[in-house]
C-alpha cells in the first residue's frame, strides 16, 4: 500500500488531494499543527493525523516514518507582516527537507506544489514557460520562489519535483466564490480597460497533475507548470461564470486606483483586526501585472498531463458545488 504525507491538507486543495489518495488505496498522514485542526474537509476521512509545525524543526522529529511520497502543499497566502511569508513558506519548507532527509527513509518523490507568483507575471503576455528567469512581483511569490530554490538543493538527496499552478478554481474555493455572488447581483465586474489575461486550472486536474508528477520518476529535478492549456480573459472568466449561472450580467468597469484603494484599506483594517485579509498590498502588486499565464506544454510531454476539464466545465461542476452547500 502507498503511505503518504500531505502538509496543508486542510486546505482547499490539499483536502481534494487526501480524498483522491484514500480512494486510491493509499493510507494517508496529515501533518497539522495539532490535532486539534483536523477538522472541516478531513472529517470523516480515513486519513492520520500527525501532529507538527513546520516553523519548528524540533516538532517534525518525533512523526518521522517511512513514507513512500511526500506532497507539500502547506503555505501562507496572507499575512499581517511580509516576514511570515518567509517564516512559514520558505523556512518551514526547508525544515521539512531538512526532517525528510534526516528521518523518513527510502521516499519515491517529494512534490513541492509552489505556485505560478513564484514564476511572476508574463511581462509580454507570452505563457511562461520553465525555462524562463523567474521575476515575482509579490512577497508571496518571493517566498515561494526562494521555497523553490531551497527544494532542489535537495535534489541530489532525494527525488524531488516542483509544480507550479496558475489560479485555481473549485468546489471549496472561497476565492472565485466571490465572481459568482456579483453574477447573482447582476454584476461582471472587470478591473481596468486593459485586457488582462490569466491562466486557470480546475482543482481536479491539478490533483491529477500533481499525482502524475510524484508517480514519474523522470519528474525528479523537474519543475511543471499546470493549467488548463488555455490563456484566458477576466472577462471571460465572468462571462462564463454568468453562463453556468443562467445569469443576464452587466459589465463593470472598475479602474486600477480603486483596487489600490481597496487594498490599502484592507491592509489598515487588518493591522486593527489583527486579521489577514486576502484583499491586501502584496495582492495587488499582482493584480496591476496584466498578465499571468504559462504554459503546460513541459507536463504535457513529459508526465501525459491532459486536462480534463475546460473552464466552463470546470465553472459549471464549481457552480453546482456551491449551490449543493449552500455557498449561493
Amino acid at each position: 500500500m502507498m503511505k503518504a504525507l500531505v502538509t496543508g491538507a486542510r486546505g482547499f486543495i490539499g483536502s481534494q488531494l487526501v480524498e483522491t489518495l484514500i480512494a486510491q488505496g493509499a493510507e494517508v498522514h496529515c501533518l497539522l499543527r495539532t490535532r486539534r485542526h483536523a477538522t472541516n474537509w478531513l472529517s470523516g476521512l480515513e486519513c492520520k493525523i500527525l501532529a507538527g509545525d513546520l516553523t519548528d524543526r524540533s516538532s517534525l522529529s518525533t512523526v518521522w516514518q517511512e513514507f513512500d511520497y511526500v506532497f507539500h502543499l502547506a503555505g501562507l497566502t496572507k499575512a499581517l507582516d511580509p516576514a511570515q511569508f518567509d517564516r512559514v513558506n520558505t523556512a518551514g519548507t526547508e525544515n521539512l527537507l531538512a526532517a525528510v532527509a534526516q528521518h523518513a527513509g527510502p521516499l519515491k518523490m517529494f512534490v513541492f506544489v509552489s505556485s505560478l507568483a513564484a514564476a511572476g507575471p508574463s511581462r509580454s503576455g507570452r505563457p511562461l514557460v520553465e525555462t524562463d528567469p523567474p521575476q515575482p512581483v509579490s512577497r508571496y511569490g518571493q517566498s515561494k520562489l526562494a521555497a523553490e530554490r531551497i527544494c532542489l538543493k535537495y535534489a541530489d538527496s532525494m527525488p524531488l519535483t516542483i509544480v507550479r499552478p496558475p489560479a485555481v478554481y473549485g468546489p471549496r474555493d472561497a476565492d472565485v466564490l466571490t465572481y459568482f455572488r456579483y453574477a447573482r447581483r447582476g454584476l461582471r465586474p472587470v478591473i481596468g480597460k486593459e485586457e488582462r489575461t490569466a491562466s486557470f486550472i480546475f482543482v481536479k486536474d491539478l490533483v491529477d497533475g500533481i499525482l502524475l508528477a510524484a508517480q514519474k520518476p523522470a519528474a525528479a529535478g523537474r519543475t511543471y507548470f499546470l493549467s488548463d492549456g488555455q490563456p484566458h480573459t477576466w472577462d471571460e472568466l465572468g462571462s462564463v461564470i454568468a453562463s453556468v449561472m443562467g445569469m443576464s450580467v452587466r459589465k463593470i468597469v472598475l479602474p486600477l486606483s480603486l483596487a489600490f484603494l481597496a487594498a490599502a484599506g484592507a491592509d489598515a483594517m487588518s493591522r486593527m483586526t489583527r486579521k489577514p485579509s486576502i484583499i491586501n498590498l502584496d495582492k495587488y502588486r499582482e493584480l496591476k501585472m496584466p498578465h499571468w499565464v504559462c504554459s503546460s506544454a513541459r507536463a504535457t510531454a513529459e508526465l501525459g498531463f491532459r486536462p480534463r476539464y475546460t473552464l466552463k466545465q470546470g465553472l459549471f461542476e464549481t457552480a453546482t458545488w456551491y449551490k449543493q452547500h449552500g455557498w449561493l
